[in-house]
């Protein structure tokens, strides 16, 4: 008999199982009932069931280390149907270490259903891509509605790592961008992002430069360029100089993974000066300004002044290990 609960009136009512409790049951049942392994090994097997999924309409990608035992084979089709019964989907995918590849491309892996080809709506912007060949972070949300409060109707933007339009679309949809340069390398996110331009109808304020952008950006075009690749995007820092108006300059949005191990126990709380959480973030920060303001006199007629305006914690991505985004204001000094 299921366990129960008393109401306020005191008739017990079933306590409903969570679907992950739901799979561990389930696939418990159909291995005790199959006889073929013994208590030891089903134990072990079931640790393996994952315990939470990101879904994608009707596809769900477990974590990377589910599912991962040589006997999982033996009964696949079945645990495969389980889990997509209990959860009401039809297609099941992995997680894998993003492949080592020069434009980080996905590694998830399809375990059930014929295609990786999902949709994804953020912030009213359409998305679609193959989950199995291009990246797409959830967790990136908060800098996407930052991007989506911005004016930039009067403004031309450079895209450096656009991807499938993770930026590129929150600049044309909601920022109003005038122009964008949206710079990619990987063909499967050129593709992906060809069709999320033309479906959200931004297509003729976009151009897709396919290539490394070391050698595709544009000069002397942008008021903003977005550096959204991480851990670094330090590679590229030349280029996002290079593509900032001459006469006039503009501001660059850095992402990075920056360390989080040292706690600052005092700020000095300054008007128009970014507050720091840790010590490595100050650093980096010091870092990416003094590097910016050097390329920038090594690369342009006259010297240039260059100003943190803030520092945006996106997530964590580690222990220890934080995703965040230096804006920097970079004009030249003409006086």
């Amino acid at each position: 008999m299921p366990p129960t609960v008393s109401s306020n009136r005191g008739i017990l009512k079933p306590i409903k199982k969570s679907p992950s409790d739901q799979l561990r049951q389930l696939v418990s049942d159909l291995f005790l009932k199959s006889g073929r392994f013994s208590d030891d090994v089903i134990e072990n097997l079931i640790q393996e069931l994952p315990h939470k999924w990101e879904r994608h309409g009707d596809l769900i990608v477990i974590p990377q280390r589910s599912l991962r035992d040589a006997n999982w084979k033996i009964f696949e089709k079945e645990v495969f149907q389980i889990i997509c019964e209990t959860l009401k989907i039809s297609r099941i995918a992995r997680k894998n270490p993003v492949k080592p590849d020069s434009y980080r491309s996905s590694n998830i892996e399809l375990l059930w259903g014929n295609n990786g080809i999902v949709h994804h709506v953020d912030n009213k912007i359409r998305y679609q891509w193959d989950i199995t060949k291009c990246m797409f972070s959830i967790g990136n949300i908060t800098e996407k509605l930052r991007i989506a409060r911005f004016d930039c109707s009067n403004e031309v933007i450079v895209d450096l790592f656009a991807g499938i339009g993770y930026f590129t679309l929150p600049y044309l949809i909601h920022a109003k961008a005038r122009y964008v340069h949206a710079c990619e390398m990987n063909p499967d996110s050129v593709e992906a992002l060809k069709l999320n331009l033309k479906s959200n109808g931004v297509d003729d304020r976009c151009t897709v430069h396919f290539g490394d952008n070391r050698t595709t950006a544009p000069s002397n075009v942008a008021d903003r360029v977005n550096l959204g690749l991480i851990p670094s995007s330090e590679l590229s820092w030349e280029t996002a100089c290079l593509a900032l108006k001459n006469d006039f300059g503009g501001v660059l949005h850095i992402h990075a993974n920056i360390d989080s191990k040292t706690p600052k126990t005092e700020q000095k709380h300054r008007t128009n000066i970014p507050q720091f959480k840790y010590a490595e973030w100050e650093l980096w920060t010091n870092y990416a300004a003094s590097t910016i303001e050097q390329i920038l006199l090594r690369l342009k007629s006259c010297k240039w002044k260059v100003a943190v305006l803030h520092l945006e914690h996106v997530k964590s991505y580690a222990p220890h290990v934080d995703h965040v985004v230096l804006d920097v204001e970079c004009r030249p000094n003409l006086g």
